[in-house]
């Protein structure tokens, strides 16, 4: 990622793409400019004079001019991100940069959509060479505004459980698929993972890795108990496309290994006291 050009003017933003693989490690520069970033796969750690971010997809870090800023652990493979550097300006835009700085230093994305527009839009004003002051304020204004969101009262909130119940369905609908991750269902609903996973957590009670987990090894001990399906077979079935993933999962939510469930089947068969549905950490 480059720095903002010399003679940048306080009004005029300079925007740009770091694309997965760019760099290993954010760089480490002070820059007179404020910056908004704005990640949308993998995680940025990044610090700013000893304070530090992890900062994943849909989320957002304002970096404040004047301070060091550096990157603090190398980046996932996979990690891209927007970003847009703005000065002050002797206007409401300058009011509001300030009120931001003061009030948040990071975030979750409301609408990661609309941001995604608004940098594209941003962006190919830039290339083209259109980027008046007047538009690169207005833009700023725009993607600060989206950043406030979270800010203000929640009128999702009332939605949160019917949200957190279309997710519910998704995965009952998709729990075989070894690619089934709360970032795909996020897609799915067209909402922020991390939002997803707070109003899940907050309607069941268990994250959705976890209701994913649940689910899966339910399935698995019905395998387990009524057919002779192999260890891998049955993980593969039931969503799991790394078998030593699944038996480290299965023996965390069961107690036992899924070689020791399978030997007390024959016991629970005959009637025989310590049934595998009534041991100790069989989820019900």
């Amino acid at each position: 990622m480059t720095a903002a050009r010399r003679g940048l003017s306080p009004a005029v933003v300079e925007v740009g793409v770091h694309r997965p693989g760019l760099m290993r490690r954010h760089a480490e520069r002070i820059l007179p400019v404020h910056e908004l970033i704005v990640v949308q796969a993998g995680m940025l750690p990044i610090a700013e004079e000893g304070q530090r971010f992890e900062v994943c997809r849909d989320e957002w870090v304002f970096l404040r001019a004047g301070r060091r800023h550096l990157g603090s652990d190398d980046l996932d493979r996979e990690t891209w991100f927007y970003w847009v550097c703005f000065g002050d300006a002797p206007t409401d835009a300058g009011a509001d940069d300030a009120a931001i700085a003061s009030e948040r230093r990071t975030g979750t994305v409301a609408r990661p959509g609309r941001v995604r527009a608004h940098f594209e839009y941003l962006l190919e004003d830039q290339q083209r060479g259109i980027l008046s002051p007047a538009i690169a304020r207005s833009y700023v204004q725009l993607l600060l505004a989206e950043m406030r969101l979270p800010l203000m009262a929640d009128a999702r909130d009332e939605a949160a459980p019917t949200l957190a119940g279309r997710a519910s369905t998704f995965v009952a609908e998709h729990l075989s698929d070894p690619d089934l991750s709360t970032a795909r269902i996020a897609d799915a609903l067209a909402c922020s993972p991390d939002y997803l996973g707070r109003v899940f957590r907050a309607s069941f009670g268990e994250t959705l890795t976890e209701h994913i987990h649940r689910l899966r090894i339910d399935r698995a001990l019905a395998l387990f108990r009524s057919t002779e399906l192999a260890s891998d077979r049955i993980a593969a079935a039931v969503g799991f496309g790394d078998v030593r993933y699944f038996r480290r999962i299965f023996r965390r939510r069961v107690g036992l290994t899924a070689g020791q469930f399978r030997r007390l089947r024959p016991s629970a068969e005959n009637g025989d006291a310590g049934t595998p549905s009534a041991l100790p950490g069989i989820v019900p």
